[in-house]
């Protein structure tokens, strides 16, 4: 998708896909460092590894990349602020769904933040994938608090809710990245190929002064005015 096409297509749909935004060599770093922060520090349980920006300068160096800054930017004129990162896997033995949310019930009544979700393996149906419903950030949801056996994604949306033709199935080759909106329903298929599916999110909103929300997130900083 053309850069300058980009902006139209987020508005409307709630996300866009811009493929290759970082190479397969990159791809192979950035997974390398996600095992090692994740034997290190991850809960053995857990599918999900916040701060990956504090505890990596490798990862700390990539949310500042260009090409992502370059999409930002179009979606983002007023400036960019970074929040945080967290790194997301399925494997062999963490298969399920993630179900269906919105990010902004885990920080309301802060302002907008966009994430991009880049995934470092070749992601389908049948690997765990995103999926989103396309056009859902324009509407209200209700949250359900249901949280996964592991303790994750507590505030859920109800399969029942959700309008199975609007629904999008991201399949992408590694390296491609997900800009979406924290109003924008989301979650993943089940990883029933049981293989690797690592995945990096990254966390922004236009730069201002810090919201006492933000204060919790030492890795911030603002990368454009």
């Amino acid at each position: 998708m053309a850069l300058d096409n980009i902006i139209d297509s987020y508005e409307r749909d709630g996300f866009i896909i811009i493929p290759d935004l970082i190479d397969s060599e990159q791809c192979d770093k950035l997974k390398t460092e996600a095992k090692k922060i994740l034997n290190e520090k991850g809960n053995s349980d857990a599918s999900v590894y916040v701060h990956a920006s504090v505890k990596s300068s490798l990862y700390k160096q990539f949310h500042q990349d260009p090409r992502i800054l370059n999409v930002l930017k179009k979606i983002m004129p007023d400036g960019i602020m970074f929040l945080s990162d967290k790194i997301v896997v399925k494997t062999a033995d963490k298969t399920f769904a993630t179900p269906w949310h919105i990010d902004c019930f885990y920080w309301p009544n802060t302002r907008s933040k966009l994430s991009v979700w880049i995934p470092f393996d070749d992601v389908n149906a049948d690997n765990g994938t995103f999926t989103v419903v396309r056009g859902s950030h324009k509407k209200n949801w209700t949250m359900i608090d249901k949280a996964l056996p592991n303790g994750e994604f507590v505030y859920q949306i109800a399969d029942s809710d959700i309008n199975k033709d609007d629904v999008v199935i991201c399949t992408v080759k590694r390296g491609a990245g997900i800009f979406f909106s924290d109003r924008l329903v989301h979650g993943s298929t089940t990883n029933s190929a049981s293989i690797d599916r690592y995945t990096v999110i990254s966390t922004y909103h236009a730069s201002a002064d810090d919201e006492p929300f933000d204060l919790s997130f030492p890795a911030r900083e603002i990368l454009s005015y």
